[in-house]
């Protein structure tokens, strides 16, 4: 069985790098991603079509769970779904914040180090990509500016 959600391309290719790089993604075993469907998925509602995928969409092929056998639990409902979609975000968040802030000082452009992400995490170098990494990048940059600006004005 297969479950399709959908993601960013930069976040499928960067998720699908992350699970071992197959199509459909096979998670790992024990990750927080297989620990939200085994607590959330659930047998499907009597009115529920299945979806088959489609343009923009990335495939999980669903493990098979000790207490849910995926061949009855399939169904993800939509909080649940948006649950695991915003684990994936947090999770690039972090594994992009780990990357690149460090080096930040020591780089005037910030270009090379987010292709240099890219590049590790399987992404595919294109602009439209380079262009969603490092807004997203800059807005976490500019939380954590603001987040020290108010502890250093809050000490004195």
């Amino acid at each position: 069985m297969l479950l399709y959600i959908e993601l960013e391309d930069y976040l499928a290719q960067w998720f699908r790098h992350e699970q071992g790089g197959t199509d459909p993604v096979r998670l790992t075993r024990g990750s927080i991603e297989s620990g939200l469907l085994e607590q959330f998925l659930q047998t499907p509602p009597p009115d529920y079509v299945p979806d088959f995928g489609g343009d923009g969409k990335l495939a999980i092929e669903l493990p098979n769970f000790r207490n849910k056998d995926t061949r009855s639990y399939y169904y993800l409902p939509p909080k649940a779904r948006d649950a695991l979609v915003a684990c994936i975000r947090n999770r690039f968040d972090i594994s992009m914040w780990q990357s690149l802030h460090r080096f930040v000082s020591v780089f005037q452009r910030q270009d090379h180090l987010i292709y240099a992400f890219m590049e590790k995490h399987g992404i595919e170098l294109t602009e439209k990509n380079w262009n969603a990494i490092a807004k997203r990048y800059q807005r976490k940059r500019d939380i954590y500016r603001r987040i020290d600006r108010r502890k250093k004005s809050s000490q004195k």
